[in-house]
């Protein structure tokens, strides 16, 4: 499975992993393809910056005493010292932190693309359309057409090229159908201030520095949406 195939199981799998819930030779498996592909690595860092500010966002309350009278009531630990904190206790509160972590999982999977802002149709020489590539604000949709032949240890990656700075990857190209991904602050900072969209043939997952490491065989310009 590559991520560009399947983008969304990618970014569920990376936030399952953000969260913890990812465990044993599965989590395992995702740490090492975190590690090789770039991809992967976006979609994590994703995920760790956005649940990272809600969790900031949230301030420490201390529950007044008859809250823990309740617990300790319910469980049958009244005989019990609050702070041996029984493994039922623990595990209860577990549970209600993994609910209230999927439920900020299932709030972002709600969220739609947003509004449309800016289109891009990557052509060939002759005219017929290879990508179109769609840039809402804050998620960058692109559908996949007629491809030229590439070899098959290569991929296709889309920069942004923002004026006066360096191109910016958006992520391997797709080679057949739609894929979709959430764009980070550093790749809407460049497309805000690009004129155009190039597209490289890199090695398999996208270029390994970070920059192209092929000249560009598409350039395409970026157009406001109607």
């Amino acid at each position: 499975m590559t991520p560009q195939d399947h983008p969304q199981i990618v970014d569920s799998l990376a936030a399952e992993y953000v969260l913890g819930t990812l465990r044993g030779p599965a989590r395992r498996r995702f740490e090492k393809w975190r590690a090789t592909t770039p991809q992967v690595q976006e979609r994590c860092r994703f995920w760790e910056d956005n649940l990272m500010q809600l969790a900031k966002a949230v301030r420490p309350i201390r529950p007044p005493p008859h809250v823990w009278q309740g617990i300790r009531a319910r469980l049958n630990l009244a005989g019990s010292e609050p702070r041996r904190r029984p493994a039922r206790a623990l595990a209860i509160a577990a549970s209600v932190l993994l609910v209230a972590g999927l439920s900020v999982v299932l709030y972002w999977r709600s969220l739609g693309p947003g509004k449309l802002v800016e289109v891009a149709t990557i052509t060939t020489a002759t005219g017929s359309q290879v990508w179109e590539v769609d840039v809402y604000s804050g998620r960058l949709i692109v559908h996949a057409g007629q491809l030229p032949a590439r070899p098959t240890d290569r991929d296709y990656e889309l920069w942004a090229l923002p004026a006066g700075g360096k191109p910016v990857s958006l992520g391997v190209l797709p080679t057949t159908g739609t894929a979709q991904r959430t764009l980070t602050a550093v790749q809407q900072q460049a497309l805000a201030s690009a004129a155009q969209v190039a597209v490289t043939v890199e090695p398999l997952g996208g270029s390994p520095t970070g920059q192209p490491t092929s000249t560009p065989v598409f350039l395409a310009p970026l157009r406001a949406s109607s």
